[in-house]
């Protein structure tokens, strides 16, 4: 599932993908063989693939984008403990990832909803609250499977 992407997404997308903080994520695996920077663009592409369907505002793609790829944006190999001591990677790392993220963007609340919300319904307490938050919540779930299939 791929996106055609305008002009102002392809500058947008290009910026975060050569932002250093963001390169980092290149240096760790995720789902099977792929990359946390790889699997995290997948997201972004899925997700803009979906957010078609709905007419979405240019503001509205643009959250998914910069949501979209941080989203996973811990930096760290979740492989070499899974269980941490301040706790279990499912439910932590999109704390991390947020955290992360609002240390080197500026972001606004979508954008904060859709790198915490990730992993809802695992994160019971932290609910999509807009669109674009759904839409990558959907689209992670897609690309991990696929990413679990493929390895």
């Amino acid at each position: 599932m791929d996106a055609i992407l305008t002009k102002q997404e392809q500058e947008l997308l290009s910026s975060l993908q050569n932002n250093e903080h963001v390169l980092q994520m290149q240096n760790f695996h995720h789902h099977g063989t792929e990359t946390v920077f790889d699997h995290c663009l997948h997201v972004v592409m899925t997700s803009l693939a979906i957010a078609r369907l709905f007419s979405l505002s240019e503001d509205e793609t643009a959250n998914i984008i910069i949501g979209g790829m941080l989203h996973d944006f811990f930096l760290y190999d979740w492989h070499e403990g899974r269980i941490r001591k301040d706790g279990i990677h499912c439910w932590l790392h999109p704390t991390v990832a947020l955290a992360n993220a609002a240390a080197y963007f500026e972001l606004n609340n979508r954008q904060r909803n859709i790198i915490r919300s990730h992993m809802f319904p695992a994160t019971l307490l932290h609910p999509p609250r807009c669109k674009e938050a759904w839409i990558v919540s959907i689209a992670d779930k897609i690309c991990a499977i696929q990413e679990y299939i493929n390895k």
